[in-house]
Parts: C-alpha cells; structure tokens; sequence
C-alpha cells in the first residue's frame, strides 16, 4: 500500500517517535487509585494463603486469582489503561517477588503439614507488594 500523504523528513520522524515515546511513558506512569494498593496486597496474601484451605485450595486460587484480573481490569478501565504495565522497576520487582513467594506458599503447603510456614509466606507476599506498591506511587510524582 502507498502512502500518498508528504513523506517527513528525517528531524520530523524523529520527532513524531519522540513524542509517541514520551506518551507511552506517560500513560504507563499514571498514577493508581490508592484504594488499589492495599486490595492488591490483600488478594496476594490470599492467593498465598489458599493453600490453608485444604480441599478447595485450588478453586479458591482460582477465584481469587480471577478476582484480582476483574479488579485491576475495572480499574485499568476507569483510568483508561486497562492494559499497561508501569514503568517502576521496583515496583515490577516487587509484584515478581510477591508472585514467586505466592508460588513457595504452595510448594511448601505441599511439603509440610505445618500451616505457620504458608502464612508467614501470605505475609510476606503482601508485605513486598506493599512495598513495591510504595515505589510506584513515589515513582508517579503523587504524595504519600
């Protein structure tokens, strides 16, 4: 397909993805609603800590991990970006570890018959999205 429109020139090229960039970064730094962070925080912790159910430890992930989708999405939506992902490292790094300790929870519910190890790791999950969550207001410009 041929454009017939004038073809730029290299400095408006260059511009025009300049821009293109900086409204990316600023649509992937908008702040979050406050309410979400602790919400978040708690459905992590609950995600990490279904394996205390027992029996229906897996529906309830499930439903918990489908109920944190639906929330972030509802969310993501009201602000108009339902699909992106900040641009904290920090705060990224703090939903990786929060998730990889939310999978140790379930490893460990395996392994031992102990339920002390599977809430101090729920704990745990919730305390680091907790603070990563502090890194991505902080990273927004919004006060604390």
């Amino acid at each position: 397909m041929e454009s017939i429109g004038r073809v730029p020139d290299p400095a408006e090229a260059r511009e025009a993805l300049a821009s293109i960039e900086d409204a990316q970064r600023t649509l992937r730094n908008t702040p979050w609603p406050t309410w979400l962070y602790p919400v978040n925080a708690a459905l992590v912790g609950g995600m990490a800590a279904t394996p205390l159910l027992g029996d229906h430890r897996t529906t309830a992930l499930l439903a918990v991990a489908l109920t944190t989708v639906v929330v972030n999405m509802a969310a993501g939506y009201r602000m108009g970006t339902p699909w992106v992902l900040p641009t904290s490292r920090a705060f990224l790094s703090a939903v990786a570890v929060s998730a990889l300790l939310v999978v140790a929870a379930i490893v460990v519910a395996d392994l031992t018959a102990h339920a002390w190890p599977v809430a101090a790791l729920a704990v745990a999950a919730a305390v680091t999205y907790l603070a990563g969550s502090v890194a991505h207001r902080a990273s927004t410009g919004r006060p604390r």
